[in-house]
């Protein structure tokens, strides 16, 4: 699903889109999209309830992935379709159980987490990337105004996130986590 429609190019460009030209605008804002939700390690759409599974240590602390923590609630959790449990609490990113977890089972979390509608921020960038891309003749590899200077190549380098773009998307990119070591006799 594209994080932002022809309507918001088109307000970005302030005028209209002309009808030949939708299709391509449509397919450039499912590309940019794409490479948005790849390079966040995420996607921005609301997740009603729905269940995924975490494999657990034998610790009170059970930590949710960075792509479930975006507006979570939580129904149920429960191990391997078993009955329910009820002595857990979420608390900040993470499970926590008094008596622990074990590890031997998994644990299925139903809950909805995620974006009623993609961040503003997410929106701008998807939006202008789509610009960017429309501004590149295909082939072009870079053009010179004074002197009038066009290289051509075999393909366009413009279909990719700008470096800008990835600046941008940064606070949205999944974090690699630290591992927790522990040594045993």
């Amino acid at each position: 699903m594209p994080l932002a429609t022809v309507d918001d190019v088109a307000a970005r460009l302030g005028r209209p889109i002309p009808e030949e030209e939708k299709p391509r605008v449509a397919a450039f804002l499912d590309d940019v999209s794409a490479f948005v939700e790849d390079y966040c390690g995420r996607d921005f759409e609301q997740h009603q309830d729905e269940t995924f599974s975490l494999a657990p240590a034998a610790d009170a602390q059970l930590d949710i992935p960075p792509r479930y923590l975006p507006n979570l609630t939580i129904t149920t959790a429960r191990f391997d379709q078993g009955e329910a449990l009820t002595d857990w609490r979420l608390r900040g990113r993470a499970l926590w159980r008094p008596g622990g977890w074990d590890e031997g089972q998994a644990v299925n979390v139903t809950g909805s987490w995620g974006y009623p509608a993609p961040p503003a921020a997410i929106k701008a960038v998807v939006c202008a990337e789509v610009i960017r891309w429309l501004a590149v003749s295909p082939g072009v590899v870079s053009e010179k105004v004074g002197d009038l200077e066009i290289e051509f190549g075999a393909s366009s380098a413009a279909q990719s996130l700008s470096p800008t773009a990835m600046a941008s998307l940064r606070r949205y990119r999944r974090r690699v986590g630290s591992l927790t070591l522990r040594r045993t006799r």
